[in-house]
């Protein structure tokens, strides 16, 4: 909702809204003891917000929806007070306040959403602290895992790999089954059980395979840009063919796990991490840019590995085309799996339902869903 789209008189009007913020901010910034542009940004906000939450009321209405929202503890959300895009406490009590009582102005006055007889789809806000896990149709979802998630194979990195040294290095390594190059998709597969690494235990899937396919972005301090962050492309298959050859690793063999192992350098055991950790890099966003996408280390049941790009200009795409639209799609799933409770609940017991999601549960669910 960068742009907000109004119909007045039968002419359609779109404010910018994000454009407007950007350039107040600026203004801001350049005056900072300027009250009236203060005041002015302040009254931007409020008034972008209002229409946000008029959109949102809109589609409620339209679609009989509940609404799903990441469920942010208040200390988080009093941090970003300072960051003068985030409104969040602001926007979450006007939703709440507005659907208390909602009323539609172009609903006849008798009719459902009309002024005589409104709906009351939210509990009265008091405090933060007493919103708990739902108030009316708003439903608060834990985060967790929702954003750096494969929707076609519910894959997440629980590996987490870094080197510290040649022997944790090594030791690592060795918990995966195989490791050997696929010549006919041309990447490089690493076969593991999540059951063998300490942080996967969490997982119901276990059996995993991950692949060199595709493009990552790798983030760094570059030394030649006086250490300021940089960012470059990396072919993963290539990087890794290079490192081998340079090793002496036949990488064309079977199981090169073992030739892995048996290296002895830090500097190869370093860039073979690396390697490893933009292969489940899934994320990949440039700053300043409108690059920011999200590829999947596995192959789905389609024999495709999913990249948001090939969603971008399809309209109603059947899976999320930008990284941000991933994490908004996995927390819709998680109040999906909210309702579900509700639904197999007896009607008696709807007060004790549990909305509260455990990790396990979730990759459960999400992974159960796709398969």
């Amino acid at each position: 909702m960068n742009e907000i789209v109004n119909t007045f008189n039968g002419v359609e009007h779109c404010t910018n809204y994000h454009n407007l913020l950007d350039t107040k901010e600026k203004e801001r910034l350049a005056s900072r003891q300027n009250w009236k542009t203060i005041e002015n940004i302040k009254e931007l906000k409020e008034g972008y917000i209002s229409q946000v939450v008029h959109k949102i009321c809109l589609l409620v209405e339209k679609y009989d929806a509940i609404i799903a929202m990441e469920d942010l503890n208040t200390g988080f959300k009093n941090s970003r007070i300072k960051v003068e895009k985030q409104v969040y406490q602001k926007f979450e009590k006007m939703l709440i306040d507005k659907l208390n009582y909602y009323v539609n102005k172009s609903t006849p006055i008798n009719e459902k959403g009309g002024l005589l007889n409104a709906y009351q789809l939210t509990n009265k806000f008091e405090s933060f602290k007493k919103v708990g896990k739902q108030n009316g149709v708003i439903l608060y979802i834990p985060a967790w895992l929702t954003s750096k998630i494969d929707p076609t194979t519910g894959f997440v990195d629980l590996l987490k790999p870094r080197y510290t040294s040649v022997q944790s290095a090594i030791e690592f390594i060795t918990k995966f089954d195989s490791i050997f190059f696929n010549s006919t998709h041309n990447h490089f597969e690493f076969m593991f059980d999540y059951s063998n690494f300490p942080k996967g235990v969490t997982d119901s899937r276990r059996i995993w395979t991950i692949c060199s396919n595709g493009i990552r972005i790798d983030t760094f301090r570059n030394p030649q840009k006086n250490n300021q962050w940089d960012n470059k492309d990396v072919i993963l298959t290539d990087e890794f063919i290079k490192l081998f050859e340079e090793y002496n690793i036949e990488y064309k063999k079977n199981d090169i796990k073992t030739q892995i192992i048996n290296q002895n350098s830090a500097t190869f055991f370093k860039s073979f991490i690396h390697l490893l950790k933009l292969t489940l890099q899934m994320r990949n966003s440039k700053s300043g840019t409108d690059i920011d996408y999200l590829v999947s280390p596995v192959m789905n049941s389609h024999g495709c590995f999913y990249n948001s790009d090939n969603y971008a200009n399809i309209e109603n795409a059947p899976f999320p085309n930008n990284a941000d639209a991933n994490g908004a799609y996995h927390i819709a799933k998680k109040a999906l799996w909210a309702v579900e409770q509700f639904k197999n609940s007896p009607d008696d017991k709807l007060k004790n339902v549990k909305l509260s999601i455990t990790n396990k549960e979730w990759l459960e669910y999400t992974q159960r869903e796709i398969e």
